[in-house]
């Protein structure tokens, strides 16, 4: 039997955590199939076999278990478990994903693994409050790069249209190319991909309330240019056509076990 608890982190945590999550069961096969990931990633691995496949991850196995890394793909990914599955897990702001690859493994991240290991998964009632503690010791002194956030934000006010990296880009203080450098080291993707990713998710989100015969609309609604612009990036970052997505059953959700 498979139990899992969720928990969303309250300010200023929440400013890079959006939630956290454990999982256990004494024996968990699974091949799981994701789609088109826009978020970051860090579990804790406590059990027998656990992997992702697929672009950025990364993994080091630390003192108190495995440690992965994962997020922001623009194709297909598979996670695979056997055996014993125990693992907790942060699911965290996309920008997240270069922050954290550059702390995987140290003494930091060591301490979390071992800190949450106590208070979130060894107890019947994981202690949140605690685990808050120990994360903002090390995000509380992380500074977020505010031509980034303003990037995020400007992608909040429904501007993922056509044109909509050139229009942001003359609000920048900085040069494009400038921005595209800082962009991919923390996102490891260029801004491009990564509005076409956020596309993805906003479609995938509206074919789930699909109304038939209106998948051109839902297309343009999500930002694409056009309907083959739709179908070609959709089936891309997904794996399937739009038609075929819906015709699938799939039910996406933020997190996914």
């Amino acid at each position: 039997m498979l139990t899992e608890i969720s928990y969303r982190p309250k300010y200023p945590l929440s400013i890079f955590v959006d939630h956290m999550w454990v999982g256990k069961s004494p024996d968990l096969s699974m091949n799981f199939v994701h789609h088109a990931a826009l978020f970051t990633e860090l579990i804790f691995s406590y059990g027998d076999e656990y992997d992702i496949e697929g672009i950025n991850t990364e993994r080091i196995n630390g003192r108190t278990g495995l440690q992965v890394i994962s997020g922001l793909k623009n194709k297909p990914f598979l996670t695979r478990t056997k055996g014993v599955y125990g693992c907790i897990g942060l699911i965290l702001k996309p920008f997240c994903y270069g922050i954290l690859l550059r702390k995987l493994g140290t003494s930091a991240i060591e301490d979390i693994s071992g800190t949450l290991y106590d208070c979130l998964f060894v107890p019947v009632k994981p202690d949140f409050a605690k685990a808050e503690q120990c994360l903002l010791k090390v995000f509380g002194t992380v500074q977020t790069d505010p031509d980034l956030m303003k990037f995020e934000q400007y992608l909040a006010f429904d501007r993922a249209g056509k044109g909509m990296f050139k229009d942001f880009s003359r609000l920048l203080p900085v040069s494009q190319k400038s921005f595209i450098q800082k962009f991919r080291k923390y996102y490891f993707l260029t801004p491009g991909e990564y509005v076409n990713l956020y596309r993805v998710n906003r479609a995938v989100q509206l074919l789930q309330t699909h109304v038939p015969g209106k998948l051109t609309d839902i297309g343009l609604d999500a930002g694409f240019y056009d309907q083959s612009h739709f179908i070609r990036v959709f089936k891309k970052f997904s794996g399937y056509t739009p038609k075929g997505f819906l015709k699938s059953g799939i039910k996406v959700n933020s997190v996914q076990f």
